[in-house]
């Protein structure tokens, strides 16, 4: 990964991934906190949908749960993830 501050060279800044507007590195530090926060969701979103979805399928298999539950339960879950990922990653 490439890092420019922005009052470096030119080029610098242009082949960089990353250009950091302040002319200190403390930026790259919070960008850092920023994308393990980000993994850090990712991966616990990741993993509640698919423990819920296959608890979901095992009790439709073993009719346990009607298919409506079913459908409401996933939804509800679909829902309730998008609202808790739009929490803030970050408090600072």
């Amino acid at each position: 990964m490439g890092v420019a501050i922005n009052s470096g060279a030119s080029i610098a800044k242009q082949i960089a991934d990353i250009t950091i507007s302040a002319d200190d590195l403390s930026g790259l530090v919070y960008t850092k906190r920023l994308s393990d926060a980000l993994m850090k969701r990712i991966d616990g979103n990741y993993r509640f949908i698919v423990g819920f979805n296959g608890a979901l399928i095992v009790l439709g298999v073993l009719g346990i749960l009607p298919p409506a539950s079913s459908v409401l339960l996933h939804n509800g879950s679909t829902i309730l993830t998008g609202l808790k990922s739009m929490t803030p990653l970050l408090k600072d």
